[in-house]
């Protein structure tokens, strides 16, 4: 019993933390129907701010209050220039573009304060106070006070100021609000700051109750906040609150009586159960039906097609550059020139969860491989394998639409790569697999596969092959109906089409095509860890496919050359590389969301 009284006090302290963060994705999305993923980076940028005036002798409380002014500066200036020029942008558009900020301030991080963890001062955790039981520190009362301040001031302003109440009205009626003659250009604005305090106060928190900061902090605890704001309600602050503090207990019982490893499974099992059984959360509404979460048929949407602007009405019509198939696989022969040149090509699909299908076939490939099965066969069982855990997803989720159904397989991707860092006797952990075999092929015995040349063909063949069967595939009626349910799902139900048979297979080919993409990648490097799959590698593949144009398979190959030969180009500037990746999908949603050869 004292335990338990223990981890609930330690999961009432971190979900505070949480419901800080959840009650910014809260807010932003109330009023602008808008989930901001920045959300972790300025929490990390507010943690790391603090950090440095610190470091230059500010004492902590003046270093943490101009780290919140600065990072609410931020925070306004990324809904100005990079979020307002999207307004009438596709729906997806704003999501990926939030994205894409998330990895260039990350990076940028990295390069100014190093990739390494850094000390963090915490002078009340030297101090205890005993709650029967159990024992609190300071810094867990600190924690407990300044959230609930916090809380309290924004619910103060909010009810009784009338900026917060005109941002009460906003999230019920937008167009009303407007027809009064109220400025919301101004009060997004302000939206986007207060989200951006909330995220700074949680960082210097996050960073004070584990005395370090890092980089990387930002990306586990801004998709926690978001966990817990989808467990809450998206569309609601107490319900932020909730789902927060909800979190916080579940993850603090996870780590006592199960092991820590098992500490952010629980979150991203709750994101991935949340999205799929019940998008509106515990408290909040239908509102993201906004982003494309209703089920079924039900309901008029928004189309989550890349070609309708948020206004509802079609982007301008632009020239498509599609080859033929056949034209396309022969120009990839072509490509068989390339050993004999400092360059590398990669293909993908558009997953935000990528990397943990692309690892999970990856692992898949080693583990046969080292138990002495051929290349092929190791290949097949991992593109088979990741297609059957793509398919499942689809098939849970098949009741979804839009922003939705990339939310469920981003938390199926982490989960993925929690089994890779946990599931030690299996994957090595941390610490990978080491000495994975040259490929051998049952078929070709004679031929020996030892050189990366040879690997590069063998890697080629497989998307010739792929390139062919999946153009022949797009070409066919079954292509025909993914692009109708795309388009308009509603109207491809009353065509009596067969959804949930289509998705499910668009779900194991995507997951069929990682897996042996993970296979290769598993062949060809002979190590792996978990840190070859983190969520950048997500990342990049939707830039390539965003960069390209979605459902084009010539745009797919143009984005991939793009954003692999450049970096390899520039390899002196390596450290700059997710600021470019970030930059280029930027650019792309805002000139050119159709991609380079156009949307098919």
């Amino acid at each position: 019993m004292i335990e338990l009284l223990s981890q609930i006090l330690n999961g009432l302290v971190i979900g505070n933390v949480y419901a800080l963060v959840a009650i910014g994705f809260a807010l932003i999305f109330g009023v602008t129907n808008l989930i901001n993923f920045a959300q972790g980076s300025l929490l990390m940028l507010g943690a790391f701010l603090a950090y440095t005036g610190t470091m230059i002798g500010l004492p902590l409380v003046l270093a943490a209050a101009l780290s919140v002014v600065a990072t609410t500066g931020l925070g306004m200036l990324i809904e100005r220039v990079a979020l307002r020029p999207l307004e009438n942008a596709p729906f997806i558009a704003p999501l990926l573009s939030t994205l894409a900020i998330t990895f260039m301030l990350d990076q940028a991080a990295e390069i100014v304060w190093s990739p390494e963890a850094h000390p963090f001062p915490s002078p009340l955790s030297q101090y205890s106070l005993r709650i029967g039981a159990a024992y609190v520190t300071g810094m867990d009362a600190a924690i407990l006070a300044v959230s609930l301040a916090a809380m309290g001031g924004l619910w103060l302003f909010l009810t009784r100021s009338w900026h917060g109440r005109a941002l009460r009205a906003m999230s019920q009626d937008m167009d009303a609000v407007r027809q009064m003659g109220v400025r919301t250009e101004r009060l997004r604005l302000l939206a986007f700051g207060l989200g951006a305090a909330l995220a700074a106060v949680a960082g210097i928190m996050v960073a004070m109750y584990y005395q370090t900061v890092y980089p990387q902090m930002g990306i586990p605890f801004g998709l926690k906040g978001f966990a817990a704001a989808l467990l809450g309600g998206l569309s609601s602050i107490p319900g932020a609150v909730v789902g927060g503090l909800l979190l916080g207990m579940f993850e603090a019982l996870a780590v006592g009586y199960v092991g820590e490893g098992f500490r952010d499974m629980v979150a991203f099992g709750i994101l991935l159960l949340i999205v799929t059984f019940r998008p509106q959360g515990l408290l909040g509404d239908r509102r993201l039906d906004a982003l494309g979460g209703s089920r079924g048929a039900s309901g008029v949407m928004p189309s989550s097609s890349i070609l309708m602007g948020q206004g509802g009405q079609p982007l301008p019509a632009v020239r498509r550059l599609s080859l033929p198939y056949p034209a396309l696989a022969l120009c990839l022969c072509l490509l068989a020139l390339l050993p004999l040149l400092p360059l590398s090509g990669s293909a993908g699909i558009l997953f935000l969860g990528f990397a943990g299908f692309f690892g999970a076939g990856a692992y898949i490939a080693a583990i046969l491989a080292k138990a002495g099965a051929p290349a092929d066969l190791a290949l097949l069982a991992a593109a088979l394998g990741c297609a059957l855990i793509a398919g499942l997803v689809g098939l849970a989720t098949s009741g979804l639409t839009g922003h939705v159904v990339g939310l469920a397989t981003l938390a199926v991707g982490m989960l993925l790569w929690l089994a890779m860092l946990n599931w030690t006797d299996v994957t090595g952990g941390p610490n990978g697999i080491f000495g994975i075999p040259r490929p051998s092929l049952s078929f070709l015995p004679e031929v020996p596969m030892s050189s990366v040349a040879a690997q590069y063909w063998l890697a080629l063949a497989l998307l010739v092959l792929a390139v062919s069967g999946l153009g022949r595939l797009l070409a066919s009626p079954v292509g025909l109906s993914w692009r109708a349910i795309r388009e308009d799902r509603l109207a491809a139900h009353a065509a009596g089409l067969p959804v949930r048979r289509y998705l499910v297979i668009a779900f194991a080919i995507a997951g069929l095509c990682a897996g042996l993409a993970g296979g290769l990648y598993a062949f060809l490097h002979r190590f792996i860890s978990p840190d070859s799959f983190r969520m950048d590698t997500s990342f990049l593949l939707v830039a390539i496919v965003v960069l390209g144009g979605l459902g084009n398979l010539t745009g797919a190959v143009l984005g991939a050359l793009a954003l692999i030969v450049l970096p390899e180009a520039l390899r002196d500037t390596a450290e700059f590389r997710m600021i470019l990746f970030g930059a280029v999908l930027y650019l792309t949603l805002r000139f050119r969301p159709q991609g380079i050869a156009g949307v098919h």
